[in-house]
């Protein structure tokens, strides 16, 4: 099985985005349903996939970066 991971950068002072909130959407026909909710570590990071083992199915999926509030 797969997992989906992210690492966000900030690309005006070259280092990792710490403390961004994360949002993961399941896409189904004309709607979405919020599956996760996460938040990047010091690296930029989060501490454990996004999606793995038997959640990480086959479909169509969204990742929101909340970046206002970073």
């Amino acid at each position: 099985m797969g997992k989906l991971t992210t690492h966000i950068l900030d690309t005006a002072t070259g280092a990792p985005a710490k403390e961004v909130e994360i949002k993961i959407y399941k896409r189904n026909d004309s709607s979405q349903v919020l599956i996760k909710s996460a938040k990047t570590n010091e690296d930029g990071r989060c501490n454990e996939p996004l999606l793995s083992g038997d959640e990480f199915v086959e479909g169509c999926y969204e990742i929101e970066f909340i970046v206002y509030q970073y």
